[in-house]
């Protein structure tokens, strides 16, 4: 009989912190980079368009023992039915057996995990002597990418956030993330002393950043070419599924451009719509940035040079944070153990 360990948000919450998603997200980047971790092609189906859709991102880790899968529903209804717009399940096995080990809520992983992603782009891209960052968006993901880039570039003195969704400065909405910001530092035992700050003028705050994040469900690309001076990184988040776009296809092909999954941006990321548009061709893509990581390609080769890193999301990103999350709840004794 095989036994399924099933973990709820508490129980995932109380032991996995965005210190653990940075290292998780990391080891599964540089085991694509190395080939012993595989995302397979991702799979959307929408039930209703606009209304409710769900996509199942699947891979494995051989170097961890396992493969899986994340499973994400969104149906836009949901809130008033008094439930959640989305709904992330995770499922861990053994890559030798095929034994189901664990059943994970992925949204309690998905949030961290993108963070981690995003900030891993800055850390290995961005210029050294980055001191600003600019995240486009105020919504839920926008504390994961501060919190995680705040540890892994601790020189970052000023943050601004910008929602290009609405005129005016997000001021309420701040005050909201600077207070899980620092949750999700001291939760990691990290802290910073980091100024984040509301901003409504998106040209002026992208002029001024160092670093750039943008983490909106855009159809329309907001940065324009003419706006980012030379030397910028821009991690792209928000566009993962096809026909998203955040930034303008000339600013995409004046830049050196990086990825987690080759097939996948151009397929549905934040390249997918340069590349349609004849803007760049695939192979423009400098490398992976597990690549970067592992040391097999070259990241940042000049210090005036823009760098694009697409992270759309992919598998192994999941199940290195669900496995990091199951291991530590063993450890704790958390958890809900079912019989199949």
């Amino acid at each position: 009989m095989t036994q399924l360990l099933v973990l709820s948000e508490h129980d995932i919450t109380k032991t996995f912190t965005i210190a653990d998603a940075i290292g998780a997200v990391e080891d599964a980047y540089v085991q694509k980079a190395k080939g012993t971790g595989v995302a397979w092609p991702m799979v959307y189906e929408q039930f209703a368009p606009g209304e409710a859709d769900m996509d199942i991102r699947s891979g494995e880790l051989a170097g961890s023992g396992l493969f899986g899968l994340k499973l994400t529903a969104w149906f836009g209804a949901n809130p008033e039915r008094g439930l959640p717009e989305i709904f992330g399940t995770v499922l861990l096995c053994d890559d030798r057996t095929g034994e189901p080990l664990a059943l994970l809520n992925g949204s309690a992983l998905t949030g961290m995990r993108t963070g981690a992603a995003g900030a891993l782009g800055v850390a290995h891209l961005a210029r050294k002597d980055a001191r600003t960052l600019l995240v486009c968006g105020a919504g839920h993901q926008a504390a994961f990418q501060i919190a995680a880039t705040l540890i892994l570039r601790p020189a970052i003195d000023h943050v601004m956030v910008w929602d290009p969704r609405h005129a005016s400065a997000p001021v309420a909405r701040v005050e909201q993330i600077e207070a899980q910001v620092a949750q999700l530092l001291a939760d990691a035992d990290a802290s910073s002393s980091a100024r984040i700050e509301a901003v409504a003028d998106g040209k002026a705050a992208v002029g001024a950043a160092d670093a750039i994040i943008t983490v909106t469900p855009a159809t329309e690309p907001f940065i324009e070419a003419d706006w980012v001076r030379p030397g910028t990184h821009l991690s792209c988040v928000g566009a993962d599924m096809p026909g998203k776009q955040e930034l303008a296809s000339d600013l995409v092909a004046a830049a050196r451009l990086f990825c987690d999954d080759h097939a996948q941006s151009v397929a549905s990321g934040e390249f997918e719509v340069p590349a349609a548009q004849g803007a760049i061709a695939p192979e423009d893509i400098a490398a992976e940035l597990g690549e970067v990581i592992a040391g097999t390609a070259a990241g940042r080769t000049a210090e005036d040079e823009i760098t694009v890193f697409d992270t759309s999301g992919i598998a192994v990103q999941d199940l290195a944070s669900a496995k990091t999350a199951y291991d530590r709840a063993v450890d704790a004794g958390l958890g809900t153990a079912v019989n199949l």
